[in-house]
């Protein structure tokens, strides 16, 4: 298996538990926030919807497409379409991307950070199981019910 093929492979894994994380927000608890520093429950879920459009700018153009103030106040309807479009677009542009552009195709988010866009995209998707790490939490501390992501939750039926 390729690099590629694997994180095509792992995306497939990942992508409904992202969804799953999205979709236990409550509606009426988006600007939760469990520190005075910390990011909103809501801002947090906006990246998870629109992350997958910042790698398909990396494979596509190399830099990612990512504009934060699409992480701005949006409803769980809003954000779960944004992760629905994104997720099949990347999933698109992946197959397009060559191998040859996957491990050795350059891409530059500013002047920061410069590298293989097979790194950066494996980077991004782990930006977004951190971020979705982050989510499960602050659903346990406001009091909803944390959703399986990896193996039973303490939240399922028994």
């Amino acid at each position: 298996m390729t690099n590629k093929e694997f994180f095509i492979e792992t995306l497939k894994d990942e992508a409904p538990r992202f969804k799953k994380a999205i979709e236990a927000l409550p509606d009426d608890k988006h600007d939760y926030k469990v520190h005075e520093r910390s990011r909103t429950a809501g801002n947090l879920a906006a990246q998870l919807a629109v992350q997958w459009k910042a790698i398909s700018g990396i494979l596509t153009a190399g830099q990612p497409n990512f504009d934060p103030h699409e992480m701005e106040k949006q409803t769980k309807d809003e954000m779960l379409a944004k992760f629905d479009q994104g997720i099949a677009q990347m999933q698109k542009d992946l197959e397009v991307v060559s191998d040859e552009e996957w491990e050795n195709g350059q891409a530059a988010m500013g002047e920061n950070w410069k590298d293989k866009k097979y790194r950066m995209a494996w980077g991004f998707l782990f930006d977004a199981i951190h971020h979705r790490g982050q989510l499960a939490t602050f659903l346990r501390a406001m009091g909803s019910p944390v959703p399986s992501i990896y193996g039973p939750s303490a939240d399922d039926p028994k």
